[in-house]
């Protein structure tokens, strides 16, 4: 492996090992107003923002956060159970929350351009087919489903066959992501995740391929307990022979204080910072020898993939979802926990507590528990740290222009903080632009990090 073969890089993994922000959100979440003085007030800040954006493209994002099982890496807010009811209670708030939305624009008189919808969790397949069809029923009502561009769901492999992926393409769905992970048996049962092969192979028949054409993602994770070169190798090649068209490449982050859970996984099996970012590079390698090109930090995009396009012609987007078309500007999250953007004006969470989603929605009232309006620096810095964590490489001209500013005297302190990268050949800073180069890319996020004014120092 070219880059991680020197003494020298083993020196800039123990000078720079960190836990920086994966900056889906700038400024990340923690440092958002939890203080949520008047409910309503907020709501109407919702409605103004939208009529200012009323011309732009959206994604809705709907978060369904039930799991039959616990998997051990996992970070996303789930609620582990084997109780339908607990599904279908949840369901009906969440019709309502789709209902307040639709009487919000009914009322305003704001249509947003839908262009895109994603499924997320949790599991959203937990759901029966009679009760999809009601969220699918309460989409149709402010989303044009038969003219999306992307109309995507995240799905668990132990959990559906061929004829439930053909149910959904049927309800307009367009792409799906696989939640592989890993194929090493060992490794599957350290994480708590059993899931033969032959699961992808059931589902990934010629006629679902034929049906979602340039439209299969896998998830994969490294850094996960029991994973080393030798047998992470052979789970790259097989992630090869299935031919996804997107990859999106995760190191596993552990956050044992909010998912104690965590702490099942045996801690002298998991990679330490070096492995893991050998174990990064060589699927990198690999994939970039076999028709797939980095796409960002963390994400590989088949060179036959629409998204390939817009990767070359700078159009692509980083946000929770991973790397995203270009093709809209704001969320509208919906579901507990889902975050939504209005480009330029704010950030919102709804709650994560089931008790008061309810609460709130039985009140008429959006279910938001924190925020952030952005400010003009916001949006300068957020640029800034999206072009270098997504394409290694800042337009300082075009962040001048579109801002009115003079970069290096308005970010002269962070430059000089960048200067220890460009001597370890890991940045290259020039009049008109900064790129990430060679080893550097490994640790874009924690360069970005330099332009984030809310971690303190």
């Amino acid at each position: 492996m070219k880059n991680l073969d020197s003494e020298n890089f083993e020196k800039i993994i123990k000078r720079y090992q960190s836990n920086p922000f994966m900056y889906v959100e700038y400024p990340h979440k923690r440092y958002w107003n939890k203080n949520l003085k008047n409910e309503i007030d907020l709501k109407n800040y919702f409605i103004e923002s939208l009529k200012k954006h009323n011309d732009k493209k959206y994604l809705l994002y709907v978060h369904i956060p039930h799991c039959h099982t616990q998997c051990l890496y996992c970070t996303c807010h789930v609620e582990i159970t084997k109780d339908y009811s607990r599904v279908k209670r949840f369901l009906n708030y969440l019709y309502k929350e789709l209902d307040l939305l639709d009487e919000i624009f009914k009322e305003t008189g704001l249509k947003p351009n839908f262009t895109d919808v994603h499924l997320g969790g949790g599991s959203p397949t937990y759901p029966k087919k009679e009760d999809f069809d009601i969220l699918i029923e309460k989409l149709s009502k402010f989303v044009d489903l038969s003219k999306l561009n992307e109309f995507s769901i995240e799905i668990d492999p132990r959990r559906v066959k061929e004829e439930k992926i053909e149910y959904y393409h049927s309800k307009g769905i367009n792409r799906i992501s696989l939640g592989v992970q890993e194929f090493d048996t060992e490794v599957q049962k350290l994480i708590n995740r059993v899931q033969p092969d032959k699961l992808i192979d059931r589902i990934l028949t010629p006629k679902i391929r034929e049906l979602f054409k340039h439209g299969i993602n896998f998830d994969i994770i490294c850094g996960l307990p029991g994973q080393n070169l030798n047998n992470f190798e052979k789970t790259v090649k097989k992630i090869i022979d299935f031919n996804p068209d997107r990859i999106c490449l995760n190191y596993m982050h552990l956050s044992t204080k909010f998912h104690p859970h965590q702490l099942r996984m045996p801690k002298d099996k998991i990679p330490g910072e070096k492995l893991r970012k050998e174990l990064f590079t060589l699927a990198t390698e690999m994939l970039e020898k076999n028709n797939y090109a980095r796409a960002g930090y963390d994400h590989f995009v088949s060179k036959d993939d629409k998204l390939y396009d817009e990767l070359k012609s700078n159009k692509l987007k980083w946000n929770r979802l991973g790397i995203v078309t270009g093709n809209y500007e704001n969320i509208i999250g919906t579901g507990v926990s889902s975050v939504g953007k209005i480009e330029g004006d704010f950030y919102y969470q709804n709650t994560f507590e089931n008790d008061e989603y309810e609460k709130m929605l039985s009140k008429n009232l959006l279910p938001i528990s924190n925020f952030h309006v952005m400010s003009k620096d916001d949006q300068i810095r957020e640029e800034i740290i999206q072009s270098l964590r997504t394409y290694f490489l800042l337009d300082v001209k075009a962040i001048e222009k579109k801002f009115s500013i003079n970069f290096f005297d308005q970010f002269k302190n962070t430059i000089e903080k960048l200067r220890i990268y460009e001597k370890e050949n890991m940045l290259k800073i020039q009049e008109d632009q900064i790129e990430v180069i060679n080893s550097g890319t490994q640790f874009a996020n924690l360069m970005a990090s330099e332009f984030d004014t809310y971690i303190p120092r």
